[in-house]
C-alpha cells in the first residue's frame, strides 16, 4: 500500500507540473520572437538558463516543443484563426498556424523561464500617419503616397539578411509597381564609427545624383559594401559618372543623412535589421518571395 500511495504521489505531481506550464495571457508575435532574439543580452540569459538545465539551447527549445499538448494550441486558436480566411481550403494553412502557436508557446516559456519580458511594438498607425513621423525628404522611394500598400524597410547594404531579402524585394517592387509605395530608411549595424556608416551615406549620394536607377544601384551596394566600408578604390561602371559619390571623399552631409535616420529609428522602436512596416504591421526579418507575398496578402485590407 505505501508503495502504490508513493507511486500516485509522483503522478500527480507529475500532472500538476505539466498544468502548471507557463501560458501567456497573449502570444509574442514572430517578429518580437525575432527581434527579442537579435539581443545579445537576451540570448546569453537563455543560453546561461539552458546550461543550468543541462542542456543547449536546441535542445531545451526541442524539449518544450515536445511538451505543447494540443489543448494548448486550442487556447489561443479561436483568436488565431481570424488570421485565416473564413473559407479554408488549404489544409497546409492550418498547419502552418498550428505550428506557428506552438512555436510561439514554446519561446513564451523561453523567455518566461530566462526571466525576459518581451514588449510587443506599440505603435499602431495608419499609413498617412506613419509617413507623417518619418523625413522622407532625402529618402530613396518609389511609388505614390496613396497606393495599395505603404512599406518601409530599414535596412543596412553591410547586413546579410538584407542582402538576401533585397533581390525578393526589388522583384516585388516590379510586380506590383503601381501598387506600392516603398521607402528605404537607414538603420547601420555600426553606428558609432564614419567607417560604418559609408555604404549608407554612399547610397545616399547616389540616390541624389541618379534616382531613376537606383534599384540597380541598391543591389551594387549590397554587393559592394564592404570594399565601400575599407574606403577602397571602386572600380563600378555604373558609379563613373558620379565622382562625388566615392567613399574616402562623401560630402559630411550624407552621414548626417544616416545618422538621422538611425536617430529616427530607434525613436519608433527598431532595434535591428531589415525590419519592415507594411501597412501598419511590423516585419523583423528576412523575407523571400512566397513569405512577401503572404505579407501582402494578409496587409491588402489594413
Amino acid at each position: 500500500m505505501p508503495l502504490l500511495l508513493l507511486i500516485l504521489f509522483f503522478l500527480s505531481c507529475g500532472e500538476n507540473a505539466k498544468q502548471d506550464a507557463f501560458l501567456p495571457e497573449s502570444l509574442p508575435s514572430e517578429e518580437t520572437i525575432k527581434r527579442s532574439l537579435s539581443s545579445d543580452s537576451h540570448l546569453a540569459r537563455l543560453n546561461e538558463e539552458a546550461r543550468h538545465q543541462g542542456k543547449t539551447l536546441t535542445e531545451w527549445r526541442e524539449w518544450e516543443r515536445s511538451q505543447v499538448t494540443d489543448k494548448e494550441i486550442g487556447k489561443f486558436w479561436s483568436k488565431e484563426r481570424k488570421s485565416l480566411p473564413p473559407e479554408i481550403s488549404d489544409t497546409d494553412a492550418i498547419d502552418r498556424l498550428r505550428e506557428s502557436i506552438r512555436i510561439r508557446i514554446v519561446w513564451s516559456r523561453l523567455f518566461h523561464q530566462a526571466g525576459i519580458q518581451w514588449q510587443e511594438k506599440t505603435l499602431s498607425t495608419n499609413n498617412a500617419n506613419i509617413l507623417k513621423r518619418l523625413d522622407l525628404k532625402y529618402s530613396p522611394k518609389f511609388g505614390s503616397s496613396d497606393s495599395k500598400w505603404v512599406i518601409v524597410e530599414w535596412s543596412d547594404y553591410l547586413c546579410g539578411f538584407c542582402k538576401d531579402t533585397f533581390p525578393h524585394t526589388k522583384n516585388l517592387l516590379a510586380k506590383y509597381k503601381s501598387q506600392i509605395f516603398y521607402v528605404h530608411k537607414d538603420f547601420p549595424l555600426d553606428g558609432e564609427s564614419d567607417e560604418g556608416l559609408r555604404p549608407l551615406a554612399l547610397g545616399r549620394c547616389l540616390w541624389e545624383k541618379d534616382p531613376g536607377n537606383f534599384q540597380t544601384h541598391m543591389q551594387l551596394l549590397y554587393s559592394q559594401s564592404k570594399k565601400i566600408m575599407r574606403g577602397d578604390e571602386l572600380q563600378v561602371t555604373e558609379w563613373e559618372p558620379f565622382q562625388e559619390c566615392q567613399a574616402k571623399t562623401l560630402s559630411s552631409k550624407y552621414i548626417s543623412q544616416v545618422r538621422s535616420d538611425m536617430k529616427e529609428a530607434i525613436a519608433l522602436g527598431v532595434s535591428s535589421v531589415p525590419t519592415f512596416w507594411v501597412n501598419g504591421r511590423w516585419i523583423v526579418g528576412a523575407l523571400n518571395a512566397e513569405s512577401w507575398e503572404r505579407v501582402l496578402k494578409d496587409t491588402a485590407s489594413h
